[in-house]
């Protein structure tokens, strides 16, 4: 049951949120519509004692009016327009509805004013100032309108000093409605300005907590994230990974004599190097200092060194400008292993850390793995 009641909402509001919250606000107009209809005709029953071809055409075009909002914007042809709920324009319907209403409702025409309340309170929410205030002056120079023709076309049926009464308390009645409407839309801009800003803040506290703010690489808190998604990935469907823990050699030299900003400089044309020469499914991310990390998923030990093979090539061309003197070459010296079925990803990293170590004793600017043939082992630049 529970789920035929469901299919049924979803044929009758659709599925996106945005339409559902338009055509439930549209429905429960319709539904005010379809009972007002009713509670007119008592009216003209008790003041006339039949109803007239006036009041039958007044039902047919206030609730068919309603009807064809609820298809306009069913079908998405309403939004086309700014405002796809259609709030303003059916607020207008609705209050020319009410005050031919309020024309043939006879004695009883002052339980009109209520539901006019009612019909203004729908655009609350979702009005700008403007347009209430609009809204609200359409409103009472349309009821002002009837009811001058009505006192001098009935003045038995609607006294000229009951009309005049009635209109001042709509006078004061409708702008004290768009004053709280207009209200409530500063304050929804508000809201959405917060949060907008909100949403800004934090976008940038992400980007804080998980880029490195020199290098713009995946800081060391988000490269752990990435391996340990990677890990249970490979122990899902298994599949192998490889790490290379890279460090920039004789970086601390490069600072000593050429001063921190051309160090910073250094870091930076590396990790642009490294990202355009590494692969798009591999992570580059700083690990700390002059020590970065490149996790290359789903790829064995031989093509993880070609990779390493391909960015020693690019950091041999590579040339900064410290600011003053000669520019700088770069080289780094790589440790590169790959995972292991059963081990834990500190297992990896420490043999990672290691290969490190012996490619820094070997000489530098070169890889060093820990799988295939002696003379394969070392990866050296031409």
């Amino acid at each position: 049951m529970r789920h035929a009641f469901r299919r049924l909402g979803d044929l009758w509001l659709g599925t996106a949120p945005a339409q559902r919250l338009r055509l439930r606000q549209t429905t429960l107009a319709m539904a005010l519509m379809a009972l007002c209809a009713p509670v007119l005709h008592y009216f003209v029953l008790i003041a006339h004692g039949e109803r007239n071809g006036l009041l039958w055409l007044w039902t047919g075009l206030s609730v068919g009016g309603m009807v064809l909002f609820y298809a306009c914007i069913r079908s998405g042809h309403s939004c086309r327009f700014a405002d796809p709920s259609l709030t303003a324009v059916q607020i207008a319907f609705a209050i020319t509805s009410a005050a031919f209403g309020y024309a043939l409702a006879g004695p009883l025409r002052g339980a009109v004013f209520p539901v006019l309340t009612l019909i203004l309170m729908f655009g609350m929410f979702q009005l700008r100032a403007r347009s209430a205030y609009a809204l609200s002056f359409f409103g009472l120079g349309l009821f002002g309108a009837v009811m001058a023709t009505m006192a001098l076309r009935h003045p038995d049926r609607y006294p000229p000093a009951v009309e005049l009464g009635h209109f001042l308390m709509l006078a004061c009645m409708l702008p004290a409605v768009a004053v709280l409407t207009a209200r409530m839309s500063v304050i929804r801009q508000r809201l959405a300005r917060q949060r907008e800003e909100l949403a800004r803040a934090l976008a940038q506290l992400q980007v804080i907590a998980t880029r490195d703010e020199l290098t713009g690489l995946p800081n060391r808190r988000q490269m752990q994230a990435l391996m340990d998604q990677e890990l249970l990935r490979a122990q899902r469907h298994p599949h192998a990974f490889c790490i290379a823990v890279i460090d920039l050699d004789h970086f601390k030299r490069i600072n000593d004599d050429h001063g921190h900003a051309a160090g910073d400089a250094v870091l930076r044309a590396f990790a642009q190097t490294g990202q355009a020469t590494l692969r798009a499914t591999d992570v580059l991310a700083r690990w700390g200092g002059e020590e970065f990390l490149v996790l290359l998923p789903e790829t064995r030990l031989a093509l993880a060194r070609a990779g390493m093979q391909r960015l020693h090539e690019r950091l041999a061309e590579l040339r900064v400008d410290p600011g003053a003197g000669a520019p700088l070459g770069v080289s780094a010296s790589v440790g590169l292993t790959e995972h292991r079925p059963g081990e834990t990803l500190d297992q990896t990293l420490a043999r990672a850390d290691r290969l490190l170590y012996q490619a820094k004793t070997e000489g530098r600017g070169r890889t060093c793995s820990d799988a295939g043939p002696a003379e394969d082992r070392i990866v050296r630049l031409a």
